[in-house]
């Protein structure tokens, strides 16, 4: 049985929709709980990524519904192990994705963090983190938990295609909504330190894996 199936089961409340019903096109071929959250396969993908990489901690900012929570929080408790931050600021959404962990009866795996994320300071370090917020907050963040995470691991920020956004846009101007990249993102590619690779869904998945030392130095 897929993930998405078994929190369909277990949950009672979700409702999984094809994604061609909010944005059309090749959209068609994915499904997702609601126009906001991980697509079902995005939320899959992060089941198996946490799954593979056995995390002892994961961070994910924008909770939202708890979707993401939802499928990495399965992941933990099939791996017999491992915590999940997840941090959202506004109440009433917090709310309704704490209700659906303890549905999901993940609370010794996941835990709801109430507040801005500008303002949390983890008290671990990170083998895997999703950035699933605002989009124009999501590059500052990867500024602000970089040192936070592990050589070795992950960081995936939702919503953003191989563009990276740093393009024209007719009504809102350049780099729309994420804004201009950091000049530090921009040095820690460029000096090996963060390897960015993508992946084209619906509304896009941009990773990056922050170099090992045992990694194999090409020459």
């Amino acid at each position: 049985m897929s993930v998405t199936n078994r929190l369909l089961k277990l949950d009672g409340i979700l409702r999984e929709h094809n994604e061609g019903e909010w944005g059309g096109g090749d959209e068609n071929k994915y499904s997702a709980f609601n126009d906001a959250g991980l697509e079902c396969e995005t939320g899959e993908f992060m089941y198996a990524m946490a799954r593979m990489l056995k995390p002892e901690h994961v961070l994910e900012t924008g909770t939202h519904w708890g979707v993401g929570a939802s499928y990495i929080g399965m992941a933990l408790l099939d791996n017999g192990g491992g915590h999940l931050d997840t941090v959202e600021f506004i109440p009433e959404i917090y709310d309704i994705a704490k209700a659906r962990i303890n549905r999901l009866g993940l609370q010794s795996y996941v835990k709801c963090h109430l507040g801005d994320v500008a303002q949390f300071t983890p008290e671990a370090t990170y083998k895997l983190i999703l950035l699933d917020t605002e989009p124009q907050t999501r590059f500052a963040e990867l500024v602000k938990f970089y040192e936070y995470l592990e050589p070795g691991g992950f960081v995936f920020i939702h919503d953003l295609h191989q563009h990276m956004h740093q393009i024209e846009n007719s009504e809102h101007g350049f780099a729309w909504p994420f804004g201009p990249i950091p000049e530090q993102i921009k040095q820690w590619v460029k000096d090996g330190q963060l390897r960015p690779f993508h992946f084209e869904t619906p509304r896009g998945l941009t990773g990056f894996y922050k170099v090992h030392p045992g990694d194999y130095k090409w020459r």
